[in-house]
């Protein structure tokens, strides 16, 4: 069973680029600035008080904003969905993915994620 803190390899990438990403793709819920922050707000909380499953809660939520967007911004919503498909394939090294993380994978897909070469069938 892997290290409670092993999951914490995974969030830098999220951490730096997911926010701005993410207010990118905002159409509600406040300005894109509001939207930043606050998504930096809760990602820098997850690192300091959450766990893995919390960690794949988070993934879950952002993918579901990535899968219903409808805009034009395409450029944000594939490098939004690959980054999130890869943290999806990095969780593997500290949790077991189930049927709801294959799902979110495949929605990903759909939205546009390019998966590295290596985790092609």
């Amino acid at each position: 069973m892997p290290h409670p803190d092993a999951w914490l390899f995974l969030p830098p990438e999220v951490e730096a680029l997911v926010p701005t990403l993410m207010a990118r793709l905002a159409t509600s819920g406040g300005s894109p600035e509001e939207v930043e922050r606050d998504l930096r707000d809760r990602i820098e909380s997850l690192i300091v008080e959450g766990d893995a499953e919390k960690w794949r809660a988070f993934l879950h939520d952002a993918t579901r904003t990535v899968s219903e967007y409808a805009g034009d911004d395409t450029e944000a919503r594939s490098v939004l969905a690959s980054i999130l498909d890869d943290q999806f394939l990095l969780a593997r090294a500290v949790v077991d993915l189930g049927p709801t993380d294959l799902e979110a994978r495949r929605k990903l897909a759909r939205a546009g994620a390019t998966p590295p070469r290596s985790s092609r069938a």
